[in-house]
């Protein structure tokens, strides 16, 4: 007698057996996850403890979207005002946390960077190192959201829509967490004397007299010359002109034909108020002006 074929779609076992290797698969990849995320805590702990910070060091943080890359050029005008532009603002004003994480730059690599040195960072004031000097840079809840939506979309693969994404922003459960708490604990330490907080909007209305206040915060050196530079050379459209210089992907992607969306997007605020409804702007405004307890937060959001 010849052997029966057992149908496949009926066997229990393969049934069976696929349940538990789609089980043991997704516990391999959050395991591999938390390791990756575990790596990259160490890594950055490490030079964090072993950065000998200098007097003269200034870290820019800001949540996303909300000015940092406009600081960061902005300082490095005023700083480096003899020196010809760089092939990418990384390499003058290097992203603290980030390059320690994954492995791009230790702190002995920061040694080499000649004085004042400037660091990116999207850190709590509590994860950054002291003695040094603090730029926070705050924009609009509404502003920050649309440029991150679109960012999401842009770069991380995002499909949902605005109201989803709004939704996420008023959870926290976006990369470097929640909007509120963030700006809630850097305004905490707006009092201190190394700590200045930077309105976005007031970069873009009053340009010049943010950056004089920032100089004179600073106690940096720098003539009517310089400051005019400064001030012309970090306009929207000026910086549009150098795209590549602030954002490494834009430009690789369009040496390879792509055109993706801008990293620079349109340089303006109150955008975003008009691309929520009534109720989702009203939502962040109250929740931005709620006094919120204050917490240590965790690294893994900050060093994905």
């Amino acid at each position: 007698m010849r052997p029966t074929k057992m149908n496949k779609a009926k066997d229990p076992l393969q049934k069976t057996a696929s349940r538990i290797l789609g089980a043991v698969t997704d516990a391999l990849d959050r395991t591999a996850r938390n390791l990756d995320n575990a790596g990259r805590i160490a890594k950055f702990l490490q030079g964090r403890m072993e950065l000998e910070v200098r007097e003269s060091d200034v870290f820019i943080s800001s949540y996303p979207r909300s000015g940092t890359t406009l600081t960061q050029w902005i300082l490095y005008l005023l700083s480096q005002d003899a020196q010809p532009y760089p092939t990418h603002l990384t390499k003058v004003s290097p992203w603290f946390e980030r390059s320690l994480a994954i492995g791009e730059l230790r702190a002995s690599d920061f040694e080499r960077f000649p004085s004042p040195r400037v660091f990116k960072s999207h850190l709590p004031r509590e994860w950054l190192p002291d003695g040094a000097r603090y730029l926070y840079v705050e924009r609009d809840g509404s502003d920050v959201l649309l440029s991150y939506f679109h960012f999401y979309r842009a770069y991380l693969g995002f499909e949902g829509s605005i109201d989803d994404f709004h939704q996420r922003f008023i959870e926290g459960r976006l990369q470097y967490g929640s909007w509120f708490d963030h700006v809630a604990g850097w305004r905490a330490r707006a009092s201190d004397p190394d700590v200045r907080i930077v309105r976005y909007e007031d970069l873009l209305s009053d340009r010049k007299a943010s950056i004089q206040g920032i100089i004179e915060f600073l106690e940096w050196d720098c003539d009517e010359r310089c400051l005019d530079r400064a001030v012309d050379e970090s306009s929207f459209d000026a910086m549009k002109k150098r795209e590549s210089i602030f954002d490494h992907a834009t430009a690789l992607l369009l040496e390879r034909g792509v055109r993706p969306e801008s990293f620079l997007r349109t340089g303006e605020s109150g955008r975003g108020a008009d691309a929520l409804t009534g109720a989702q702007a009203r939502a962040i405004r109250e929740r931005s002006s709620t006094g919120r307890p204050l917490a240590i937060r965790g690294l893994p959001a900050f060093l994905q």
